[in-house]
């Protein structure tokens, strides 16, 4: 039973693309238990989820964020191998959106409240950075948090001067404290706040500190983090979170109802329970919204298909802005010429020149890296004569084991990437 009194941190999991069940989580926690949400003292995530929590505490309004995850996933669908092509660059697409959405005061909303979990390169240690200087710092964390080696580059970003690369290597869900976190997770598994299985296979798998049911829903989820399916899909997935998160709060005997948006239309209002007067289930926003949407609404039907039976009386408090905001950003808004170019026909003809295209599509993105590594040379080359220097005296250490001792120390980076703890990051302890 978890006491509302407390103040309740929350920690989201890496995911990838499946950040859309983290929106649905956090906007059915600030409807239903709002003071929840004001007072957690702290919010930890790895990967995606760390850069739902740096949204989240931004101020971002939901539909806002559920259009910039619409984007980036129509960005990296209209992509023949996802994304897996030289040219398209992920990282380079989140970061330039962080930039234009994330306030310029982000670093004093953030600072001591957002813990981000980075995987530090020179000794495979996790480290939680919750002390930030400028917007820019905020930035540089979320993507060294967000970057996954070989998919995303081979030399990893750098955080004040020292190397990092995904925390969900080292911590997909990270905590101080388990018994003052909410811990939450798109994956089927032992997460506070997580889709429930139907099967009654108990097996587990732990990756780094979750907790992952064997069952196939994992595996189809698990391969969505970096192949992001359909927008009625994820559609799916976002409103899985919000019911999820609502269920979560039943079984702990928090039955409190959606609170009124202070942006919520006239109308919605006027339907709202009045001092001292029942209201019939009938007369809600969600119910009303519920009823009336039209008939063959892909995201609803698709969602109806997973969802357990006692979620049912859940779906009617729905929301209706959110159920708005959500069905705008998983809408067709593709002109004629898009069809055109998406029908199969013409994927499957894309697909069979991929021998002709991939080559010269390749070398158009080895030269626009070039250019844009050009600032960043002196520094990367330091770090790959460390890094090759580090790997060569340790192949040698273990060929020849007599020349252990006549091996000079090189497991320390540059002097120039010193600088690490003078942010005094967080690091997590191990057992």
């Amino acid at each position: 039973m978890y006491d509302l009194e407390r103040d309740w941190s929350l920690s989201f999991s890496g995911c990838g693309f499946l950040g859309f069940y983290h929106v649905g989580v956090t906007h059915c926690l600030s409807e239903r238990v709002p003071h929840l949400i004001r007072n957690a003292p702290k919010f930890f995530g790895s990967s995606a989820g760390a850069l739902h929590c740096a949204a989240f505490l931004s101020g971002i309004p939901v539909d806002q964020t559920l259009q910039v995850l619409r984007d980036l996933v129509l960005h990296t669908r209209s992509r023949n191998i996802s994304i897996l092509p030289p040219s398209f660059n992920l990282s380079k697409c989140i970061q330039d959106s962080l930039h234009r959405h994330l306030p310029d005061n982000v670093h004093q909303l953030l600072s001591g409240r957002l813990f981000v979990s980075l995987t530090r390169v020179s000794d495979g240690e996790n480290v939680l950075v919750s002390d930030f200087q400028s917007k820019d710092e905020v930035i540089d964390a979320l993507i060294c948090s967000s970057f996954i080696p070989f998919i995303f580059g081979f030399i990893p970003p750098s955080f004040r001067g020292v190397r990092y690369v995904d925390g969900g290597m080292t911590d997909i869900l990270p905590f101080l404290d388990t018994k003052t976190t909410i811990t939450v997770s798109p994956f089927y598994g032992e997460s506070d706040i997580c889709p429930k299985v139907k099967s009654t296979n108990f097996f587990h798998v732990d990756l780094t500190t979750l907790s992952l049911r064997c069952c196939s829903e994992n595996v189809y989820l698990l391969y969505q983090t970096l192949f992001p399916p359909d927008l009625n899909v994820l559609g799916a997935i976002c409103l899985q979170g919000y019911l999820d998160a609502a269920r979560f709060l039943e079984e702990n005997g928090i039955r409190v109802r959606p609170q009124p948006c202070l942006n919520a239309s006239s109308g919605e209002l006027e339907v709202l329970e009045l001092p001292g007067e029942p209201v019939s289930l009938e007369t809600t926003p969600g119910v009303a919204a519920w009823g009336a949407r039209p008939q063959g609404d892909e995201l609803l039907d698709h969602l109806r298909l997973s969802i357990l039976h006692w979620d049912e009386s859940i779906l009617e408090t729905l929301s209706p802005k959110f159920l708005i905001a959500l069905r705008e950003a998983v809408r067709n808004q593709d002109g004629f010429i898009s069809k055109i170019c998406n029908s199969f026909p013409v994927r499957v003809m894309s697909y069979m020149m991929l021998p002709c295209t991939l080559p010269m599509e390749s070398a158009i993105a080895v030269v626009q890296r070039l250019v844009m590594w050009l600032p960043h040379v002196p520094d990367d080359i330091q770090w790959l004569q460390w890094a090759v220097s580090r790997v060569c005296s340790r192949v040698v250490v273990h060929l020849l084991p007599t020349s252990r001792s006549q091996i000079p120390a090189r497991d320390q980076q540059p002097d120039c990437h010193k600088s690490e703890h003078e942010g005094h990051p967080w690091p997590l302890c191990s057992s």
